[in-house]
């Protein structure tokens, strides 16, 4: 079966949800790799997600506990501001 149909399978299937960067690694590796450094896309799609969704289940998403989450999630509207906030000095 071809890769991409099997990655999909993956994260449709699996009981957690999962992203499909940790299908990927899933398919590869059989496992997720620990302390993974997230993305800026992963960070900015947490941004959205938390629009709509708990901390909870994001954490969920991408295999990270709440306060991990919400740490993230902080950490990248700081420093989203920050570049802003100079050009108004």
């Amino acid at each position: 079966m071809d890769k991409n149909w099997c990655v999909l399978l993956i994260a449709i299937l699996r009981e957690k949800p999962c992203t499909r960067e940790q299908a990927i690694e899933l398919y590869d590796k059989g496992k997720f790799a620990k302390n993974r450094k997230k993305s800026k896309e992963d960070l900015e799609d947490m941004v959205k997600l938390r629009e709509f969704l708990s901390l909870k289940e994001i954490a969920e998403i991408y295999g990270s506990s709440e306060s991990t989450v919400c740490q993230l999630i902080n950490k990248f509207k700081k420093k989203k501001i920050a570049p802003c906030q100079e050009h108004n000095n």
